[in-house]
């Protein structure tokens, strides 16, 4: 098959997508499929850009949001001719030229859902923050009428579409009018243990953040909760990444007294991530929401012990031995103290070592082909 890929965000930005994507489209080549990804992207290239398989575009963002859409799309209509299926792992940015530019071709379209770009909006506006279940159910969703009515124009035109997890899949149902036989659910691939050749040591005093900074991470509230925690004099926060919300979150850190108690560096690809925080002695969530969060999979097998926000829609969420109500500070900050205390932190690491969950990457190409193939036949 020649298979068109698209979305909003790509390596060397943080995010599933991001990471997801570029592991997909090498698998597929791998399997004789010919692949081209277009995404949006800082910068035209990068060095590193050489090293995949399948051919990469790059759409520089720049100016206002609908020049951006209109760069997408035309670079969309000229990648489309001759490809058998288009799969998007971005439902608006990418997803809205995608499903114009494969009308024209009449190519099918598959798009994955992974995110909220309305209740997400809805945070970056300063409102009362709250998790996605309680933004729908209070029908806040109406005051972004337009966004809203381009995602369901976006979904409802698709001809699959998929979720990596099932409680936002039946949310879908009720607010985009969606059916279930038009949606499937393809999870996150737990990677194997001891990937990427990277190794746990001995646990540090680091408590770390890793992601992009921006309102659903709710990272100001874990700098609160921070700075309220009584820990160790040794223990650290290093919070990784970039985005709108970091010069906020340095500012409170500030303001909070907490110095060189926190440490701030800039995003990183998956693998320099990993080597850097492989000795951390946790990472930390404390997304208002977080659908389907790949880095709990990646944690889980470099033994990597997590704070979770429970408002996580994680297929192992009931197993998760220490969540957080991300509406507290106070909940969060006794978390941490936990992390620090010697004897429950080892109960945490013995019950995070016996967390499982069988969904490998050979199971998750097998699930994409079989969706592929429902997406063709509609």
């Amino acid at each position: 098959m020649r298979i068109l890929m698209t979305t909003g965000i790509f390596e060397p930005e943080s995010g599933g997508p991001a990471t997801l994507t570029p592991k997909i489209a090498e698998r597929l080549v791998a399997d004789g499929h010919t692949v081209t990804v277009i995404t949006y992207s800082d910068k035209p290239s990068y060095d590193f850009d050489a090293k995949y398989s399948f051919n990469l575009v790059r759409v520089v963002r720049r100016g206002s949001r609908l020049r951006n859409y209109a760069a997408f799309l035309r670079a969309t209509l000229r990648h489309m001719p001759g490809v058998d299926i288009t799969y998007s792992l971005d439902w608006l940015a990418a997803g809205l030229p995608v499903v114009i530019a494969a009308a024209v071709y009449r190519v099918p379209v598959m798009i994955r859902v992974g995110g909220d770009y309305v209740w997400e909006r809805y945070l970056e506006t300063g409102a009362e923050p709250m998790p996605a279940t309680d933004f729908y159910a209070k029908n806040l969703h109406s005051r972004f009428r337009l966004m809203y009515t381009l995602i369901r124009f976006v979904l409802q035109r698709a001809n699959h579409v998929v979720f990596n997890s099932d409680i936002q899949r039946e949310m879908y149902y009720t607010y985009y009018g969606l059916t279930p036989e038009r949606t499937g659910v393809i999870y996150n691939p737990v990677p194997k243990s001891g990937w990427e050749g990277i190794e746990r040591g001995e646990p540090n005093t680091e408590l770390v953040f890793a992601g992009r900074i921006v309102a659903q991470k709710n990272v100001g509230m874990l700098v609160r909760a921070f700075a309220q925690a009584t820990l160790p004099p040794e223990y650290r926060l290093l919070i990784i990444g970039d985005g709108p919300e970091k010069k906020n979150v340095e500012h409170l850190a500030g303001e909070l007294g907490l110095g060189v108690r926190v440490e701030f560096l800039s995003g990183m690809r998956q693998k320099e991530l990993y080597e850097r925080i492989r000795n951390c002695r946790a990472l930390i969530l404390t997304s208002w929401t977080d659908q389907s969060p790949n880095q709990v999979f990646e944690a889980m097998q470099l033994k990597i012990p997590m704070i979770v926000t429970k408002e996580n829609y994680l297929a192992i969420r009931d197993a998760l031995p220490l969540s957080v109500d991300p509406r507290s500070a106070g909940d969060i900050a006794r978390a941490l103290e936990r992390v620090a205390d010697d004897a429950a932190y080892t109960e945490l690491v013995e019950k995070w070592g016996k967390l499982s969950f069988d969904y490998d990457w050979d199971r998750e190409m097998k699930e994409h082909y079989a969706a592929f193939e429902i997406a063709r036949a509609r």
